[in-house]
Formats: C-alpha cells, sequence, structure tokens
C-alpha cells in the first residue's frame, strides 16, 4: 500500500514539474505577440571600431550587426527596422546608409544585416559615433537596455586592431597574445601600415578570427620585407617609427 501511494506520489510531482517546465518555456518563447531584438554586444563595454585605413583608398566600408531574437516563437520571416540614436550619433548622416528593410529569417534566433560607412576628411583627426537602434511597433519591441544599442566607432586613423593585443595565447599564469607571439611580431604602425598593404593586394579585410589567413599574410609581409631589404647593408634596412628594424617571426 506504501509502494503504491509512493508511486502516486512521485508521478504527481513529476506531472507537475513536466507541467511547470512547459509554462516556463512558454513564458520564455511564446508568452505573447511581442518579439524582443537586441543586438549582439553590451553597449556599456563594446564597441565595434572601424578605420578606413584598413580598406581600399575610397572604398566603403560594409558592417555586419548581428541582432538576437527573444519572446515569441517565429513561424515565418520577422521583419524589423533599425534607426539612428541621435543623442548618441555623432557620425554626420551623408556618411552611412542604413539597411531600409531588416528581417530575422525563419527559424532563425540570431541574423545579420549591414550598414554602410563612407570616408571624409574629418574622420583622418577624430573618431566619430554611430549609434543604431531598434525601431519598435506592435510586433518588435527592443531587448535588454544594456543591449539596445549597436555603437560603431569610425575613423581614417591607424590605431591598434584588438586582435593584436587580446590575450588568446600562453597560460593563466603566463598569458600572450598570438599574432604578437607566433605571427607579426611586436606591434609598431609601421609594421602594421606593410601588413594592410599586403592585405589590399588581395582585397582581404582581417578582422582577425581566420589564424591561417594570419598566418599566409603573416609569411606575405615577411617576404615583402626580404625583397624590400634585399641587397641592401642591414643599417638600410626598413625600420619602423621608432627606428627599429621590422622584422616578422612567423615561421617559414
Amino acid at each position: 500500500m506504501k509502494a503504491t501511494y509512493l508511486l502516486k506520489g512521485l508521478s504527481a510531482c513529476i506531472i507537475a514539474l513536466m507541467v511547470l517546465s512547459c509554462e516556463e518555456q512558454s513564458l520564455l518563447v511564446n508568452s505573447n505577440d511581442v518579439s524582443y531584438l537586441r543586438f549582439a554586444y553590451n553597449m556599456t563595454k563594446d564597441t565595434t571600431v572601424v578605420s578606413f585605413k584598413t580598406y581600399n583608398e575610397g572604398e566603403d566600408a560594409v558592417i555586419p550587426i548581428e541582432v538576437s531574437i527573444r519572446g515569441k516563437v517565429q513561424e515565418a520571416d520577422l521583419p524589423f527596422t533599425i534607426s539612428v540614436d541621435e543623442k548618441r550619433t555623432t557620425l554626420p548622416q551623408e556618411l552611412y546608409i542604413l539597411p531600409e528593410a531588416c528581417k530575422i529569417r525563419k527559424g532563425m534566433l540570431t541574423d545579420t544585416i549591414y550598414v554602410t560607412l563612407k570616408n571624409d576628411p574629418v574622420l583622418k583627426s577624430e573618431s566619430r559615433i554611430l549609434a543604431l537602434q531598434i525601431n519598435e511597433d506592435e510586433n518588435v519591441r527592443q531587448g535588454d537596455s544594456y543591449y539596445s544599442r549597436a555603437l560603431i566607432s569610425v575613423t581614417d586613423r591607424l590605431f591598434k586592431p584588438a586582435w593584436w593585443s587580446v590575450n588568446d595565447a600562453g597560460t593563466e599564469q603566463n598569458p600572450g597574445n598570438s599574432a604578437d607571439w607566433y605571427y607579426l611580431g611586436e606591434y609598431s604602425q609601421r609594421k602594421y601600415e606593410l601588413f594592410l598593404e599586403v592585405l589590399k593586394e588581395d582585397n582581404v579585410i582581417f578582422d582577425g578570427k581566420n589564424k591561417q589567413l594570419l598566418r599566409l599574410y603573416a609569411l606575405k609581409l615577411k617576404n615583402k620585407l626580404k625583397e624590400m631589404n634585399a641587397g641592401k647593408p642591414e643599417e638600410e634596412w626598413v625600420k619602423d617609427e621608432n627606428g627599429m628594424i621590422i622584422t616578422v617571426p612567423v615561421a617559414g
């Protein structure tokens, strides 16, 4: 008899937990007719930095921006629009083009939109900010406030890229940067300019993610330096802005 009551009690608990789980899931993904959209990065911590020095002369910069959905499960494409947050934006209107129509494709939790940026002499001496926001309507709302804006910093100045400084190699006790240790060596502005030149020869824009690509173009830079230094005494080899001979440690 006790066993029977125990089994019935366990069954009741399991059913209750299943119902509760379903209800929680329903609240998370299908509790209303509104979809909540958010950008990929926390605007208080992360800004997408764009330098036209990494592009060919006269080339526009086409920037991918990820948008994610929370709320209602989508059975069809979800259209939405974006606009500029004028309070946070300092980039002149003529220097950007926003997509007229955006969408999260059916069955996807994250999709990508593209913003076009244009260069201008003002960007040679300063950085300007473009702040994007989701336009709300009866079907779409902005999500978490920290992710409600996508911030893009735009300049035509050269700066050390994040992929050349982030700790992505070594150990916790001895962290380091793979571009520095294995591929390009210590950063200098002149070395980066030469690296960008070999990238531009193949119309490549490097974002730091593909290490095989980094190795390939580090090798090309190494060979370029050999050609530039060929037949010259060591004191006339290519130097950086600090007067140091530019070297590239990549093997090969």
